[in-house]
């Protein structure tokens, strides 16, 4: 009975461990905005804009080199300045400087709530960009959804701006902080897609380092972006700085360095359903709190404040059919090799080295190898091109022999191609790869193999 307790218990803790790190992103992000109105003195940021953003990747250097030292000694800092990192990640984190820039000239402006809503329009613009560099459409359903939300963002900006001023027309909302969100949201989305690529890139590479990589140079141009600015050159830098300035150069650090954590933890899904919720949260915030807003309570505003965030969850969720759609990958096959790795002959595993014309995906994945031998193949750590497949299927076992070895030579391969058909678990630390783990992956691969070609799936050949 104790046994059956804890097997039950441990995935209630892993789902209310998810839901916690869920509530503390929805929370990061819907108090930095506020912070931010909160640092203004009447109604306007007086401090140089950039000069917290400097502070914060200042800070974050520190952190994160404390954070490599103790976790790998002066080897963890040593990996923190690699130069060829420093380059590549460099480029990105100047990139994410002008995204903070513009954040904070849009945040002069508007109000927590406004720019928040107004972040929601990264889906369009994703869309739109995706389009335009890889030849990738929407469904009639997706572009209806992410028009709704264009308006529906739209229309709470305007009714928000317009019950704050007393007014309800569009000549209150600032249109230059509005292009400057606008800007930053495609600045954001350039800067996903860099970050995704080098990151897994170097996924080898500590996020200590990562993180200070890409705070290097975002240093750097904030530093130079104060420099030019005219607050600072006849003020100075601590100019206007208030305890609550001090807060908001905390709240970036711990955005920034949250962030990188938690998604790492939460699924894209999460994270974008976390921002739109964020929405409310900030609203409720400016109608409850004191300090933060003011705002007395309007029931358009705030329903029209969860109809984007219905929205958001709807627009992702027209696109699972879509995603489900492709669950096969055919690539050409290039080269094979019937000797399998050290680590797999060691285990007890007869396998075969396959190298493709395209990437494989990451993880480990089952499909066909010329749509004959089913197999279960795993992606090389350092060539995305190849990988190590076990067969599925293999002769009869000898009493003597393990469970996983193949007997026969080379197979035959009528055609050379390999279909992907899906992932069966994400990549493990070297030190988690046991037999027991490659018989488990078999097994798991085996059963979704005979799923997909008994059910609906068998439309893949």
């Amino acid at each position: 009975m104790s046994v059956s307790g804890g097997a039950e218990a441990s995935p209630r803790w892993a789902s209310m461990m998810k839901l916690g790190l869920f509530a503390f992103f929805v929370a990061t992000r819907a108090l930095h905005p506020l912070l931010i109105d909160a640092s203004k003195e009447g109604g306007k940021i007086l401090y140089a804009k950039n000069s917290p953003i400097f502070l914060n990747k200042f800070l974050t250097i520190v952190l994160m080199n404390l954070v490599a030292f103790c976790g790998n000694g002066l080897a963890g800092v040593r990996e923190c300045w690699q130069p060829k990192c420093l380059a590549i990640f460099g480029m990105i984190g100047a990139m994410y400087a002008l995204g903070d820039t513009l954040e904070m000239l849009s945040m002069s402006s508007l109000s927590g709530g406004v720019y928040q809503t107004l972040l929601q329009t990264k889906l369009l613009i994703t869309a739109l960009l995706v389009w335009w560099l890889k030849g990738t459409r929407q469904t009639a359903l997706q572009w209806h959804v992410l028009i709704a939300l264009f308006v529906s963002t739209s229309a709470f900006v305007l009714v928000d701006m317009g019950s704050a001023d007393g007014g309800g027309s569009a000549s209150s909302v600032p249109i230059g902080a509005v292009l400057c969100t606008l800007l930053k949201v495609a600045v954001s989305c350039y800067c996903a897609v860099l970050s995704e690529k080098y990151l897994k890139a170097y996924k080898n590479m500590s996020l200590p380092a990562k993180i200070n990589c890409l705070s290097t140079t975002w240093m750097f141009a904030s530093l130079l972006t104060c420099m030019v600015d005219p607050k600072v050159a006849s003020n100075g830098f601590f100019a206007h700085w208030t305890p609550a300035t001090w807060v908001v150069t905390v709240s970036f650090v711990v955005k920034t360095v949250s962030t990188m954590y938690l998604l790492q933890a939460l699924d894209s899904v999460q994270k974008n359903i976390g921002e739109a919720v964020a929405v409310v949260v900030i609203y409720i915030s400016q109608v409850s709190l004191p300090g933060f807003g003011n705002k007395t309570f309007e029931l358009s505003v705030f329903l029209l404040a969860v109809l984007v965030v219905g929205l958001v969850k709807t627009y992702l969720l027209s696109g699972s059919p879509k995603s489900a759609a492709k669950k096969a990958q055919r690539v050409r096959v290039v080269a094979l090799n019937g000797e399998g790795t050290p680590l797999m002959q060691n285990l007890g595993f007869s396998t075969i080295q396959c190298e493709a014309a395209e990437d494989l995906p990451d993880g480990v994945f089952h499909g066909m190898l010329g749509d004959v031998h089913p197999v279960c193949g795993s992606r090389h750590e350092d060539d995305s091109r190849k990988c190590e497949l076990m067969l599925l299927s293999h002769p009869p076992l000898s009493s003597d022999e393990h469970p996983g070895a193949r007997t026969a030579a080379l197979p035959f391969i009528p055609t050379k191609s390999l279909t992907v058909l899906g992932h069966v678990r994400d990549r493990l630390p070297r030190g988690a790869l046991t037999a027991d783990q490659f018989v488990s992956d078999l097994t798991k691969a085996r059963g979704q193999l005979v799923g997909l070609m008994e059910g609906p799936g068998a439309v893949w050949v």
